[in-house]
């Protein structure tokens, strides 16, 4: 049997928050192109607000 997962972005709590989305994005199935989104997105957060402050969470579904 398969496991399934569900992937989002996440970040540190020093960054400004949404009252929408307080801690992370919504949760995505862990295909290659949602991980490749948030791989970006990842990125992109990690340099604007700096190294680590950013992170892919994962969970099984």
């Amino acid at each position: 049997m398969r496991a399934l997962f569900e992937i989002r972005l996440r970040w540190s709590d020093e960054i400004l928050q949404d009252e929408a989305a307080p801690y992370g994005s919504l949760w995505l199935p862990d295909i290659p192109r949602n991980r490749h989104h948030l791989n970006e997105a990842m990125a992109l957060g990690n340099r604007l607000y700096g190294d680590k402050t950013h992170w892919i969470e994962q969970r099984q579904a």
